[in-house]
């Protein structure tokens, strides 16, 4: 199951990835299009400006030509040089730097009343050529060298038909005036593609031949590519050719095209947008490809940037709402658990305590008929018998409480392997042979003493040997066996096994046998009682001292649990344990002490049917009794009574005016011999760790769980 939850989580990952790299690159070339056509789009838009500037600009220069006609007309100028000297005045008041007229035969007529015959034409081109296909006007872009030949000036030309003026019997044809190239460059400086000095964006005019009449990248007729099909012949991917270009010239479309050179490291987009018909010219603006994936670059990572910004909220939502789920869940099945527990709870107290209110019945009723003395004495047994296992239950109840809240503490103390394994063994022997069951114990230590907690291996071992006797047929067996196996030099794991031949267990209840309430239900189990919680608390335990429990077992054929308990090796061996594992075990080292002599016991009590039991118990092992029914009258008894005339002070922890851990602080602070040597046992129901810790802070010497176990009580006063 685990394998193919594994299986379907991988299988989802990476679809998951596949799945978004595949929308990432998609996103991708979606943003690299969008982006083009958005700085398309700004190009166009731009151009279009630029374009209708330059257009106006032109058309005002041809006005100003048509303008200047009007008024040569007014002058009425009967020779040349007075037409020369109005040229000369125009081009001052003006903004043309030159004016000249071109007669019908080609001879022009400057504003530096300069006169140049068509044969003698050196300095101009020949102005009729641009009137050819009926043209009324034209512009055009002229470079003039200066008398070194160093340098080139660049200027562009306006030109109009004239008709019908004539000037001391010339017909002049047309009028030509000049600016400088920068009256239209400036007008078509692209800021907005500029980065750190460098323009990566220009713009020009060309003709429809393309020729370049204004180029803002000077390079290109700098070098000598004057013509834009010239230029795109030296490319070294275009994606159209310099017969498309044409074509769309001819048709006067507009349109753009990406196309690059040798050595350069990005393509260019030309964007091409035609004048009106009647100027005959394109503007175009080069854009360098940079700057496309700059913006690509920046888009994509804002995009990014917000794509992981979303994502995280959207997983951090994801994982608010899993723990809600997962709490709610979580406190359902607590919920659940709860009302199972208590549901177990009162089903396994309600049992025998109306076993015990029925025996307590059975016994009023017939307590003074003698001939029923021995079934009232029988009734008598079954009513100790039961109290003892609602005290079993409820301890074993606390037990799990402690153990689930990590309340639990391991003491960790020198103890003998070889002791422990022979006390539960004579613990068990009498009540397993008693069934017919042989019962054999094997030990293979070789580390005898090491540390641990010799308490909770007991009782973890005598849940698991308890078990097997209660589920082993008479005629079976049972064997206790120990071994060790070293890791290091100072450590070692620690096998207690228990293998029976008993009736087994089914494999679905394997699983289950470390389950709170967990009892098999069939025809071989019926009629054998047992709180369930005896193999979840081992389980518990055994994880708490950093071992674990297995077990092995065939339905009819018997059980192995095996307990590994992990230690640290002890080389040097106590004296009183030398001792136990010499006589014995350590329990018979402590019953063969005698029980101490009379004395009197200060019992503070505030509950009198409690007070009662305890006092009469008291009393019948010899003890003298005082009762104390609070903390404050068991101070003031302990003050008034002479030095040394209470031995041992058994303290209720919970008794109204003072309690019991007031109290002992109390009597430790009396100004007398006695007030720190007398023996105070702190006596309550509560077993928390942090009820013992209290009570030895406020003074108590040790610690006492209600119902008072007489023999237990006396073992700690033989200790003393």
């Amino acid at each position: 199951m685990k394998r193919k939850q594994k299986t379907f989580y991988t299988v989802l990952v990476i679809s998951t990835l596949a799945i978004v790299s595949v929308i990432t690159l998609f996103y991708i070339r979606q943003l690299d299009q969008t982006i083009s056509d958005n700085i398309i789009s700004e190009i166009s838009e731009i151009a279009e400006h630029d374009k209708s500037t330059i257009q106006a600009y032109i058309e005002i220069c041809w006005t100003d030509l048509y303008e200047i006609q009007e008024r040569f007309a007014r002058y009425d100028c009967r020779t040349t040089a007075e037409i020369q000297e109005h040229l000369d005045l125009e081009c001052t008041v003006g903004d043309f730097t030159r004016l000249c007229l071109v007669a019908e035969d080609g001879t022009v007529y400057t504003d530096g009343y300069e006169i140049f015959p068509p044969e003698a034409m050196t300095k101009y081109p020949n102005f009729m050529t641009y009137f050819a296909n009926d043209n009324d006007r034209f512009v055009t872009r002229l470079d003039e060298e200066n008398e070194s030949g160093d340098s080139i000036r660049e200027s562009i030309l306006y030109g109009i038909r004239l008709d019908n003026f004539q000037v001391d019997g010339i017909r002049m044809y047309a009028m030509v005036g000049m600016n400088d190239i920068s009256s239209i460059q400036d007008k078509m400086v692209i800021d907005c593609f500029t980065k750190n000095g460098e323009n990566r964006g220009h713009s020009a005019l060309i003709d429809m031949e393309g020729n370049y009449i204004v180029d803002i990248n000077k390079k290109v007729y700098q070098n000598e590519q004057n013509n834009l099909f010239m230029h795109l012949s030296e490319s070294r991917d275009s994606e159209l050719t310099n017969e498309e270009v044409a074509q769309k010239f001819a048709a006067h479309e507009t349109f753009a095209f990406y196309h690059s050179h040798i050595g350069e490291k990005y393509k260019e987009l030309f964007y091409f947008i035609p004048f009106d018909e009647k100027i005959r010219l394109y503007f175009i603006m080069s854009v360098n490809e940079a700057v496309f994936r700059e913006q690509t670059r920046t888009f994509f990572t804002m995009s990014m940037i917000m794509l992981i910004i979303s994502i995280l909220t959207i997983l951090s939502m994801l994982l608010i709402v899993m723990r809600y789920q997962i709490k709610t869940i979580r406190a359902s099945e607590k919920e659940k658990s709860q009302k199972e527990f208590l549901s177990n709870m009162s089903h396994e107290i309600r049992t025998p305590l109306n076993g015990l209110i029925g025996m307590n019945h059975l016994i009023m009723m017939h307590i003074d008929d003698s001939s029923r003395r021995p079934q009232i004495m029988e009734w008598l047994r079954k009513s100790h018998s039961t109290a003892q296992y609602l005290l079993s239950l409820v301890n074993d109840v606390l037990d799990m409480s402690k153990l689930q809240a990590g309340k639990v503490d391991i003491i960790n103390e020198p103890m003998m392997v070889d002791a422990l394994v022979d006390e539960i063994a004579a613990m068990q022997a009498d009540n397993i042979r008693s069934r017919g069951v042989e019962f054999i114990v094997e030990k293979d230590v070789i580390e005898p003493c090491i540390e641990g907690d010799d308490t909770r291996i007991k009782q973890i071992l005598m849940n698991i040997v308890g078990n097997a006797a209660k589920f082993t047929p008479a005629g079976r067996s049972i064997r206790l066996s120990v071994r060790q196996e070293k890791t290091d030099d100072m450590h070692v794991v620690t096998f207690y096994r228990c293998q029976d031949t008993g009736i087994g267990m089914s494999r679905d209840y394997i699983g289950k046998i470390f389950d709170t309430f967990s009892q098999e239900q069939n025809q071989n189990t019926s009629g054998i009682t047992g709180t369930g919680l005896g193999m979840p608390i081992s389980k518990l335990l055994a994880n708490a001292m950093g071992g674990d429990i297995t077990v092995e077992s065939e339905l009819y054929a018997g059980s192995t649990f095996t307990v590994a308990v992990p230690s640290v090796i002890v080389k040097d061996v106590p004296d009183y344990l030398k001792g136990a594992a010499e006589n014995g075990t350590a329990d018979d080292s402590l019953r063969e002490q005698k029980a101490p002599g009379p004395c009197k016991i200060l019992v503070a009590e505030d509950v009198e049917l409690n007070a009662e039991i305890l006092i009469e118990i008291l009393s019948m092992e010899g003890f003298e009794t005082a009762h104390a029914r609070n903390g404050r009258e068991a101070v003031e008894l302990f003050r008034e009574s002479e030095i040394g005339e209470f031995g041992i002070i058994l303290m209720d922890m919970q008794m109204p005016v003072m309690d019991g851990c007031e109290a002992s602080l109390e009597i430790r602070k009396l100004d007398r011999t006695d007030a720190q040597s007398v023996q105070i046992y702190a006596c309550t129901a509560n077993t928390f760790q942090e009820d013992r810790d209290l009570a030895l802070e406020s003074g108590m010497n040790d610690f006492l769980t209600k119902p008072i176990d007489i023999e237990v009580l006396l073992k700690k006063m033989a200790a003393v």
